[in-house]
């Protein structure tokens, strides 16, 4: 009857190491790149709501060059997270 070897060589030991670490990295990557693609377009659809809200950009013609930094001021703050 052969009996089990319970020792494992340095060598094996770093084999599997090494198979542990690109299988990890191998499972990672996707889902990185995943959050990544959602990040965009979570931007994308934050920056288009945010425009959407302050409405079209006003022209600043005489007496009115505080419009647009109002406007860029709420979009900033929307873009922030911060309440109007």
């Amino acid at each position: 009857m052969l009996t089990p070897r319970v020792t494992e060589t340095k060598l094996e030991t770093d084999m599997k190491t090494i198979v542990l670490v690109l299988s990890l990295i191998a499972l990672a990557a996707p889902a990185q790149a995943a959050l990544k693609t959602q990040s965009r377009h979570d931007s994308q659809s934050l920056e288009q709501k945010c425009r959407e809200m302050v409405g079209k950009e006003q022209y600043e013609g005489e007496g009115r060059s505080h419009m647009g930094q109002m406007q860029a001021q709420r979009f900033s703050d929307c873009m922030m997270g911060m309440p109007n």
